[in-house]
């Protein structure tokens, strides 16, 4: 009797243990009669395991392959078909490329025989792979062998370890010996769960049993179903809809309160049919992470899950508004079977974080349960720098009138609040007049009895003591025994912040790196004794339902741990617990946003950007913009007065420093003063055209008004998908190229309409505001039937944005909606002025984007104009094209983009995406012939944030695949400068004895970021705590915490050595900016990054390098400035702009500690890159500090803040990075004397 011999190839192994099971069955019933060889591409993972498995393929009957993804999903699938030819060869169709697959290479596609096959393995489960490998003996040895048909499993049903499979929720609860009435009378939460019907089928089942036990035990009612989420013509099962319907609903009433969900993706982007599947439960649901890694990788690891984790468990199911938290199963090998030769994976259940995720969903449960009167809220105000004066620091939000308005709402929803507050200042002063994290004004005596609350030894002990010993011990080496000396008086913890009736405002704590200098030079520094218990004490002392993180950002999403997939050990996972953390957070921050909902488990509310306004002229720059229009009009009326013009034009651009803007000299300027002018005329028309926030966002608030016109023209000022920029069509319609004007602004108007370029975009950006608010106000515009595309834009504003704005009261009611246990609704993210007014409106949980989709093919033609105008700067500057540069990456502006910096990275380099033609996503790379490029290939070393390391894993290996594919290339080093430095290197590292192939793979690290597991670039801590003398000791930082190299196969090397040979090559250093929502100055961020690069470039090569910063605000018209010249263009148009100043006064305490924030940060840039000029302190110091208007409104709202002004600048003139004369010290001395004066009798008080 013949042998049969059968090879199964199953791309993930889904479906192998019941495989393997059935192949047991068979060898018992007919002994010796069926070899059966299974693979899966974790057994055949190269080249040489492929090798070995070659000759079962060569003398096999039957060959049946299982993709999943097509034949991308296995990367020796040719090879497979091929040493397949003389077998029976079963390809199992499935997604497009599969079916084409199939009907290509299957031996019999279509035919009887290969149905049944399909049906068999589609059906799955031990039984139909036994008959299915019984039809094949019977086939293969023409014995009257008797099977079964495929028999089909149920496809969806609710699941309990003890009674199995119910059909249909009656016949489920009486099978548990209960009802929905019962439950709801004892308050019982409900928890629903779903997850995929090949876990049930193949018996893979260990982790659901855990977690459906895990919540009985925690006193909930589990009700977990399985079901298949793709319709499949053969299962005929159904569809996500009707499985909420029948499984977590009654007659259209939801009885679950919370749901679990262990299925990946995201119905969003894969059924877009059932997007509003969990807007119709309309209950929290939270990621239940399944890792596709092992136990072992996921332990031992900082990276914690893999880049198909992060998309798959993260990315996408973010788009359907799901709540990430923690894995509750890796994929783990149960060994080799020895019949098969292949190697079962199970999906093994992570106890203590089912213990953790049930914990955290029976409290999500509970506030859809809890009456409101009950419920106690803790509200947290982040503070960076933890000093007075920045209290509530939350990027584009007035986050005291924020919390008043939140406030007053669940006081009006019945929430139990004793105090109700007249304005959002008269809360952020409550607050000042307790324990705050500000210890310089209180003794640890006053604190005492100020404090909201104090923690005794026996109960911060026993909170210590619950820790895993890695972080009691990691603890105790950063901060000493416990209680460590932060907020303590004998030997009892203080609680900062106020207890209003059942809720708790208060303030999160320090990080530490201010309060220890001395750690600036460990990244890895834990968090205080004080954090810890703080948080401890609003959960096990307070007793919150929940708490709300109010703004962009705080510190505990970004405290040491795993990137995803968090332990216990992990230090955002020891803080925020299982406490229901709602964000609100603004929108164009997808990246931090995303790093709060991966790593604290929060429940975004995004909020709108600040009203945007254009800076317009002001003060000075005005009466120079109006006598430069008057030296026009005279060169043609009166020639004979211009040279008394001319004199008056450069006394008043020298007396506001215009002329180092310009980089001129009186001499050059009168050499040519026409030339000059029109530079002039042309840099202050940028300056007044530059788009700036007025005042803050407040929760819920609509903007009114002018403000909202503002607005409104802001948002269409560049074009929105197909409808056209409004600002464009105005100037079409009058008969303007809009690129000419905007080009050659200086110049003379050649329609004769207005003096100049510069006057006729001030007058199409003044009848664009006219446009705007007749809309709003219901009028027709005027012009609008004079052009299609006005027309186009005004039914835009009329039809799309306006009502997305006005539902913008949705913020608090999305936040009220989070606290009574409801799920809020997903929507996206990105800059809105950068023609996004699509991602509007707010009060959504945001979601970015899939991390496989980057760069898009829209991002590559942005990235190469992009490179195209760097290269074009610096051969301008210098007269050849950049060798060695350094770029900046960050996530959040990868996500806004969706690639921008990478698709020019990839550019400078000569490689170019390859994408999916069917679902856009990159597929790899290829070369840009030499033929085609228009400069050499460029050397980039990359510094990426911690944010992007642990969002776009695949592009930190995708740039390192890009830098091997360049430094492979046979060109002529003078073709490519990457190629050219990598083999000098390797040469030389050969030289010192180092292998070959070692010596190539060092000299190509490219790719830096932060150590596994932390974040930040450690340059703001070591300036806000003083902890440098010279710009050298900030690049030290730096390096110390940006050297470490990513890559194919290296994930977080210590390789600052070869980071500060790679510092020492790079003469240019580049950061892009996408939007003018924000700025160089608008946070420490960016100088920590940028400045930082910067300031480690000039630490090692003892030069500072040219750095320019990118704008790509409007993505079709992308320009590169020199950090000075961005410096200097945003002092201009923000800093010292009154209109500027003049909203954030609007705003009171939160405005002033803004102000004395831009301050720190002009400082910071100077501390880094010597960007700083002496009549820049001048105007800080006239304009904030010793103008006796501002003075009064600082001492009223927010002393802090003023006295903070006066110390920075007078620290600038100590370090002699400010040569201020001694007048000017004095009046800063003495007005520093003065406020401290006050603020100590307000402590004191």
């Amino acid at each position: 009797m013949k042998k049969i011999k059968t090879v199964v190839f199953n791309a993930t192994g889904t479906g192998m243990i019941s495989m393997a099971g059935a192949v047991r069955r068979i060898e018992d019933e007919f002994p010796g009669r069926m070899e059966v060889q299974a693979r899966t591409n974790d057994d055949l993972f190269d080249s040489r395991m492929m090798d070995r498995f070659t000759h079962h393929l060569q003398t096999a009957d039957c060959v049946i392959v299982i993709l999943h993804g097509g034949r991308k999903s296995f990367r020796f699938f040719d090879r497979l078909i091929e040493e397949s030819r003389n077998a029976f060869v079963f390809i199992q169709p499935g997604d497009e490329d599969e079916m084409s697959l199939s009907a290509r290479h299957s031996t019999e596609y279509g035919s009887d025989f290969f149905d049944e096959m399909v049906r068999f393995i589609k059906f799955g489960g031990e039984e139909n792979w036994t008959n299915l490998l019984r039809s094949l003996i019977k086939r293969f040895s023409g014995e009257d062998i008797p099977y079964d048909p495929p028999q089909k499993m149920p496809s969806e049903g609710i699941y309990h370890p003890r009674t199995g499979v119910s059909l249909t929720l009656d016949e489920y609860m009486n099978s548990q010996g209960t009802s929905l009435k019962e439950l709801e009378d004892k308050k019982t939460p409900i928890i629903g769960m779903w997850f995929y019907q090949g876990y049930y089928v193949d018996g893979n089942l260990a982790f659901v049993d855990s977690l459906v036990n895990e919540i009985e035990r925690q006193g909930c009612f589990p009700i977990a179903c399985f079901y298949n989420r793709f319709p499949d013509r053969i299962l005929n099962n159904r569809d996500p809809e009707w499985v909420a319907e029948n499984f977590f609903q009654v007659d259209g009433k939801t009885v679950i309160h919370v749901l679990l969900s262990c299925m990946v993706f995201s119905m969003r982007l894969t059924l877009p049919k059932f997007a509003g599947v969990y807007e119709k439960i309309g209950v929290p649901v939270l990621q239940a992470i399944t890792l596709f890694t092992t136990r072992r990788n996921w332990e031992e690891t900082e990276q914690g899950a893999t880049p198909l984790d992060v998309c798959i468990s993260a990315a996408q199911p973010e788009f359907d508004g799901i709540l990430i938290t923690v894995p509750v199963s890796t994929r783990d090998a149960a060994g080799q079977d020895l019949l098969t030769g292949a190697t079962l994976l199970r999906n093994m259940p992570v106890e203590e974080r089912i213990g953790k995720i049930v914990s955290l969903a029976g409290k999500w449960a509970m506030l859809g349960i809890k009456p409101n009167a009950e419920k106690r809220v803790a509200v947290i105000f982040h503070n960076y720098p933890p000093r007075n004066d920045r209290i509530g620091c939350a990027a584009g939000l007035d986050s005291f009138k924020s919390v008043k308005n939140i406030l007053d709402r669940l006081k009006q929803e019945g929430y139990s609040i004793e105090r109700e507050y007249e304005s959002g200042d008269a809360l952020a002063h409550e607050i000042l007049d307790r324990v705050t994290a500000d210890r310089r004004w209180l003794t640890p005596e006053a604190m005492a009895q100020k404090a909201a609350d104090r923690i005794g030894p026996a109960q911060y002990s026993a909170w210590h003591e619950g820790l895993a010993e890695k972080n009691r011990e990691h603890m105790v080496r950063d901060w000493g025994e416990i209680p460590g000396g932060l907020f303590v008086h004998e030997d009892e913890v203080m609680v900062n912040g106020i207890i209003n009736g059942n809720v708790y405002i208060g303030i999160q704590p320090p990080r530490g790196f201010v309060e220890q200098p001395e750690k600036i030079h460990d990244p890895h520094l834990a968090p205080s004794h004080h954090y810890i218990f703080h948080y401890r004490w609003i959960r096990d002392v307070f007793k919150a339902d929940a708490v709300l993180h109010i703004g962009k950002h705080g510190s505990l999403e970004w405290l040491p741990g795993k990137s995803l997939a968090l332990s216990q050990e992990c230090y955002p996972d020891i803080s925020i617990m299982d406490l229901p953390n709602i964000y609100p957070y603004i929108i164009n921050d997808p990246g931090e946003g995303t790093q709060a909902k991966r790593r604290s488990y929060a429940c975004v509310v995004d909020h709108l950007i600040p009203v945007m306004t254009n800076a317009d002229r002001y003060d000075e720059l005005a009466e120079v913009d109006t006598k430069i229009l008057e030296y026009i009009q005279t060169k043609s009326m009166n020639p004979e007065r211009l040279p008394v013009l001319q004199k008056e034009i450069w006394q008043l651009a020298a007396k506001q420093n215009l002329h180092s803007d310009m980089e001129v000299s009186e001499d050059e300027a009168f050499s040519d003063f026409d030339a000059f002018v029109e530079r002039l005329h042309s840099w202050l028309s940028e300056v007044a055209d530059t788009a700036i926030n007025d005042g803050l966002h407040v929760m819920g608030f609509v903007p009114e008004g002018e403000g909202l016109a503002e607005l409104v023209t802001q948002l269409v000022r560049i074009k929105n998908g197909d409808v056209p920029s409004l600002r464009e069509a105005i100037a079409g319609q009058w008969g303007y190229d809009y690129d000419n004007l905007l080009q050659y602004r200086g110049q003379a108007d050649p329609t004769g309409r207005f003096p100049t370029n510069a006057v006729a975009i001030t007058e199409i950006h003044r009848t664009a505001l006219e446009i705007v608010m007749d809309v709003i106000e219901g009028r027709e515009p005027r012009t609008a039937d004079e052009s299609p595309e006005v027309r186009r834009v005004v039914e835009f504003i009329r039809d799309v944005v306006l009502p997305k704005l006005e539902q913008t009261t949705e913020e608090i009611d999305s936040v009220v909606a989070a606290l009574s246990g409801r799920h809020v609704l997903p929507g996206g993210s990105g800059a809105p002025t950068r023609g996004m007014v699509d991602i509007l409106p707010t009060g959504r949980n945001f979601f970015s984007v899939d991390p496989f989709r980057i760069p898009s093919p829209t991002a590559w033609i942005t990235g190469k104009a992009l490179g195209d105008a760097l290269v074009e700067r610096h051969m301008n500057e210098t007269g050849k094209p950049p060798e060695s540069i350094g770029m900046v990456i960050w996530g959040s502006p990868t996500m806004r983009t969706m690639g921008e910096d990478i698709a020019e990275a990839f550019y400078l380099m000569g490689v170019r995406p390859v994408w999916n033609s069917r679902n856009g996503r990159i597929e790899g790379l290829e070369i840009i012939p030499v033929g085609e490029l228009k400069f050499p290939r460029v050397d980039v070393t990359f510094r990426t944030s911690g944010f992007f390391r642990d969002s776009f894993p695949n592009l930190m290996e995708l740039l390192d695949e890009a830098v091997a594919m360049v430094t492979a290339l046979e060109e002529p080093v003078g073709k490519n400068f990457l190629r050219k430095h990598v083999l000098t290197e390797a040469e030389e590292l050969v030289k010192r004895g180092i292998d070959p192939e070692e010596a190539l793979r060092e000299a190509s690290f490219r790719i830096f970021s932060d150590p596994p597991g932390v974040y930040g670039a450690g340059i703001p801590a070591a300036i806000d705590a003083k902890a440098w003398e010279k710009s050298e000791d900030l690049g030290e930082v730096y390096i110390t915490w940006g050297g470490y190299a990513y890559g194919k196969g290296v994930y977080g090397e210590d390789r600052r050595d070869v980071f500060r040979r790679r510092l020492s090559d790079i003469s240019l250093v580049v950061k892009n900016e996408d939007s003018r929502e924000y700025d160089l100055l608008s946070s420490d961020d960016f100088n920590a990054y940028f400045g930082g690069f910067v300031a480690a470039v000039k630490t090692v090569s003892g030069n500072y390098p040219k750095a320019y910063s990118g704008d790509a605000s409007d993505p079709d018209r992308v320009r590169y400035r020199s950090i000075q010249e961005e410096v200097k263009h945003v002092f201009r148009s923000r800093i010292l702009n009154p209109k500027w100043m003049d909203g954030l006064m609007r705003h009171g305490y939160k405005g002033a500690g803004d102000l004395s924030r831009a301050v720190d940060i002009s400082f910071h840039w100077d501390a880094t890159s010597d960007v700083m000029e002496d009549w820049m302190y001048d105007a800080l110091s006239e304009k904030y500090a010793l103008d006796e208007k501002m003075q009064e409104w600082f001492k009223e709202v927010n002393p802090y803040a003023l006295q903070n002004i006066a110390e920075r600048l007078l620290e600038a003139a100590s370090r002699g990075m400010w040569n201020a004369s001694e007048e000017m010290k004095k009046r800063l001395e003495d007005m520093y004397l003065d406020v401290e004066g006050d603020i100590e009798e307000r402590t004191d008080a």
